[in-house]
């Protein structure tokens, strides 16, 4: 195609989207003669790379090779730097910009907004900064050509500048989490910010920003705001469609936007635009808290600034001290109540001492129902002697619930705390059954208090019976680079000997393993039947797991963040003293001295084998340093030649200590580990769980920043998840409902059941029966005596099989620290 023709890029560009049709957004983008291809993996991305070919092989286009970059993880593409983290601006074109010399004419001034305007989606408050050179167009549009510099253009020109040289990366977007859209508006302009929150971090997407037109700048506060949540959903509407939206502003009157009736004019279309978005929430945010929005600084109203700590201590007096009247609520419910109701009755008609029944005295006083208490020890040995306690009808036990656990002057306290401060001042039937179940379905408590309760695991043994059967696998690092460039140390162990094999590393490449097993490992050992690690990315990747299948050996993945499933990590707490020890004086030479620290380990007594690694591998000790040092206390003469018979007589002794050997490990190893076993299962209280079942899991991020403030604030637990498969008797793969993200395998001992209260107010927790996984919960009714005041539900299995647990941890764990099942205590 020539070039110069007017209309030569638009006809080039139909030519490519024709040829293309189909792989486009699949595998591929096209802008004139720039074609990117994006793959998940690299063996996708040969597929990908393979189709585009063909397709323009088929419209006889050729690829200049010279042009062509293939298989890149960050790229330029169209003024940009394209990584996996994200996208920046390219650094050659903001050179450019930065060189830009101070304008002259109005000409300048559009030649240097072009620039900027390329890049305003990484530059915050773009139209803000901008807006007094905006000003310079606009008064030219009006017949004024001249420039009239001010310092105020000098500012804003500067401080473009800056910005796009300090360009934050913008995140690409996770289409799984849903979109915060962050907006402000004053009277010259909107902003927007386009963000996204989860694992405990915020992710800018991008940066949005214009000014407002003449009749736009006459529009109310309110119109301004709602102007700018119907723009940015249209100018972000490629991410926005179909995914869930929380919208956060600092005008209040925007709150009513959802749900507003009868609205007219403007509002009603603009209303009718925005239903077409799924807006979950329009959250108030006053001004100092929506700082990052402010993309037109201004000075708030005084309304509109409200100090947040004062909102907070004033919502919380009044939502205290407001409902001084609850008391008439509860005197209506309990003269609706059909099992209160007949007792206000006769109360009314006839006096207390002829009505009440001693064992259950109780008295009407100012129209409410009060029972008395007259044990002299009513709680927790405490003497109250005789006390009133306000009767609570059925629909008011949630209310008094919340109060007296979820409130912040209640602070989530435990299920005896809580039972506490409600028993001495109300009463109803089952209320200590209901205070434990409702306690122990909390979903804060759940989620970020600590779970001091016991593992719910028991050991499970392994036992291997041959050298070189299983080897365990780990890497250490980053270690100190070396000399040689090594930063990383791969430990295998053979789980029968505890023969282990040092390997210092500079990468950790799936490829550089594979290599190191074929001609280090099983080149001299022979290939294995299993093979243990964690879930390291070199580990779980494609190709090692190819590599693996092709060699018949099995792989088995430890659970996430349980690493002592893994014998390797055992050795790596041995191993990092030891280098820190002897590389302290020379860390950059520490891979010169691992095979020494590998002979110390190997030829070490282990104290579950009972004897050296070395001695279980050859059948006897290995020469050292310190049999140099002291001399050997026999020497045995050596013959001039070894004869056939001396050879025999070596095999058959060779043969018979080896066989002693193993016996003896085999023997000891299992001694031990059945008091390892023992003793680790004394401090465990079993608990069974089934496919289906719903869990909190443990968060590592709450452990991980521990030491930082940000770390202790974060949930302990995160949930509800769903047990997928079981994959050992410890170990299940786990779903989280939320984002239905498989979670990959976790242990037993990072999970604890998910408690909620079902709609009898009786805490619950989701079990299956092992012969019907697919029936999530089933529940029956026991029938009690009918003289209580209410039924109570309990949840349990269609084969009404009582929940197991250790005699001996049951023994240990008083009723005031029992976590679960609750359900089963009664009043």
């Amino acid at each position: 195609m020539p070039f110069g023709l007017t209309n030569a890029p638009a006809t080039f560009q139909r030519l490519m989207d024709i040829v293309l049709a189909g792989l486009k957004w699949q595998c591929c983008l096209v802008y004139i003669d720039d074609v990117v291809i994006f793959s998940p993996t690299f063996e996708q991305h040969m597929t990908d790379l393979e189709k585009v070919f063909q397709a323009l092989q088929s419209a006889n286009l050729t690829l200049k090779a010279s042009k062509c970059q293939f298989c890149r993880r960050e790229m330029r593409y169209l003024g940009h730097i394209i990584t996996q983290n994200g996208i920046k601006p390219d650094p050659d074109l903001i050179k450019s910009v930065t060189n830009f010399p101070q304008p002259k004419k109005i000409k300048d001034v559009q030649s240097f907004l072009g620039l900027t305007g390329y890049y305003r989606r990484f530059i915050k408050d773009y139209s803000k900064i901008a807006e007094p050179l905006l000003q310079q167009l606009r008064n030219s549009q009006q017949g004024n050509h001249q420039l009239k510099w001010s310092k105020e253009c000098t500012n804003a020109f500067e401080t473009l500048k800056k910005k796009l040289t300090n360009a934050p990366i913008m995140n690409t977007p996770n289409f799984e989490q849903p979109f915060i859209l962050e907006l402000d508006a004053c009277e010259y302009g909107l902003g927007a910010i386009l963000t996204q929150e989860y694992d405990g971090k915020k992710y800018v997407i991008a940066y949005a920003s214009r000014t407002l037109s003449t009749a736009e700048r006459k529009y109310g506060a309110t119109e301004r705001e709602a102007l700018a949540i119907v723009w940015a959903t249209k100018y972000f509407r490629p991410y926005l469609e179909g995914n869930k939206i929380y919208v956060r502003s600092d005008c209040k009157a925007l709150e009513w936007m959802r749900t507003a009736k009868d609205v007219t004019g403007r509002l009603a279309r603009w209303a009718m635009k925005l239903s077409a978005y799924q807006i979950e929430e329009i959250k108030y945010r006053p001004g100092k808290l929506n700082a990052n929005a402010d993309s037109l600084s201004r000075n708030p109203l005084q309304n509109d600034d409200i100090n947040q700590q004062e909102v907070s201590t004033i919502e919380t007096a009044v939502n205290l001290w407001q409902n001084t009247n609850i008391l008439n609520d509860i005197k209506k419910e309990q003269e609706a109540d059909p099992k209160l109701k007949p007792i206000i009755e006769l109360l009314k008609k006839k006096s207390t001492l002829e009505f009440n029944d001693k064992r259950n005295p109780h008295v009407l006083v100012n129209g409410l129902l009060y029972k008395i208490k007259n044990s002299k020890k009513h709680y927790n040995q405490r003497v109250v002697g005789e006390k009133h306690l306000l009767v609570i009808p059925k629909t008011m036990q949630n209310q008094l619930l919340t109060w007296a656990h979820d409130h912040p002057t209640a602070g989530h306290g435990g299920q005896q705390k809580t039972l506490f401060r409600l028993s001495t001042r109300v009463y109803w039937k089952s209320m200590r059954k209901d205070i434990f179940n409702y306690v122990a379905a909390c979903q804060a408590c759940q989620q970020f208090k600590y779970n001091n309760a016991p593992t719910s695991s028991l050991m499970q043994m392994h036992l291997v019976n041959e050298p070189w059967h299983t080897i365990g696998m780990d890497i250490l690092g980053p270690l100190p680079t070396t000399a040689r460039q090594k930063r990383f140390l791969l430990v295998v162990v053979d789980y029968f000997t505890r023969w282990i094999e040092l390997f210092p590393l500079r990468s950790t490449t799936s490829n550089d393993i594979a290599n190191i097993l074929t001609n280090e490992i099983f080149s001299r050992y022979g290939l294995p039947k299993h093979i243990v690690s964690d879930n390291g990315p070199q580990f779980v990747s494609n190709l090692f797991k190819n590599f693996c299948d092709i060699l018949g050996i099995k792989q088995n993945l430890t659970a996430n963040y349980h690493p002592q499933s893994n014998m390797t990590e055992r050795v790596n707490r041995t191993l990092k003293p030891l280098i820190a020890i002897y590389a302290q004086q020379r860390p950059n030479s520490w891979d010169n001295e691992i095979q020494k620290l590998a002979f110390a380990i190997r030829t070490a007594v282990n104290d579950t084998t009972g004897e050296t690694p070395a001695f279980m591998m050859f059948g006897r000790d290995p020469r050292g340093p310190l049999d140099l040092l002291i001399g050997e206390t026999i020497k045995e003469s050596q013959p001039a030649t070894i004869e056939q018979g001396q050879i025999q007589e070596y095999k058959k002794n060779l043969i018979n200590n080896l066989r002693w050997a193993f016996k003896i490990v085999k023997e000891h190893s299992e001694i031990n580990k059945l008091k390892q076993k023992e003793n680790y299962d004394q401090h465990t209280t079993q608990r069974q769980y089934n496919e289906g079942d719903l869990v909190w899991v443990a968060s590592p991020t709450a452990y991980i920043g521990e030491n930082s403030m940000g770390g202790k604030l974060q949930p302990h637990y995160f949930g509800p998840c769903r047990l997928i498969k079981q994959l050992s008797p410890n170990t299940f793969t786990v779903c989280r409902l939320s984002d239905n993200v498989n979670l990959g395998a976790t242990n037993t001992d990072r999970i604890k059941p998910y408690i909620e209260l079902n709609r009898n107010n009786r805490s619950t927790t989701t079990t299956t029966n092992d012969q019907s996984a697919h029936e999530r919960q089933t529940e029956t009714s026991i029938n009690n005596h009918e003289s209580r005041l209410s039924d109570l539900y309990l949840q349990k299995v269609k084969r009404n099989e009582k929940p197991t647990c250790n005699n001996s941890s049951q023994r240990r764990v008083s009723d005031r620290h029992r976590r679960v099942p609750i359900r089963y205590i009664t009043n």
